[in-house]
């Protein structure tokens, strides 16, 4: 198996993507600020992503892909209740659970079985 540095693409961060315009000028500003042992491995994956589009899109399709979000992009949006606030928009019970199944289990309800279930308001004496 190989190592993701003998590629590349990865070696290099290049975009698979890239046309060989885009390869050219990333790799030359590499090689402008490299050592010489490594110019000459720049210039060798220069020459095996522009001179042979074969070997360029064998490597394109084997690079490893970029799973990081981009730098830059803006945080994920958080989900607003109507009245604005991010805390107010967790869930109720009520938000967990289909209550027309259970409204059918029960049938139908008389007001006089509604008022014994309903919440009980003491008054104070």
């Amino acid at each position: 198996m190989s190592h993701p540095t003998d590629n590349p693409f990865d070696r290099f961060d290049l975009d698979p993507a890239s046309d060989l315009a885009a390869i050219t000028d990333a790799l030359r500003e590499r090689a402008e600020h490299a050592a010489p042992a490594e110019r000459a491995a720049i210039r060798a994956a220069w020459e095996a992503l522009t001179l042979h589009p074969a070997r360029r899109l064998e490597l394109a399709l084997t690079a490893v892909p970029e799973t990081r979000e981009p730098l830059g992009r803006p945080p994920p949006r958080v989900a607003l209740s109507p009245r604005g606030s991010p805390r107010e928009a967790a869930l109720e019970l009520t938000d967990l659970v289909d209550l027309e199944p259970a409204a059918d289990a029960l049938g139908e309800v008389d007001e006089a079985e509604a008022a014994l279930f309903a919440p009980r308001r003491f008054m104070a004496r």
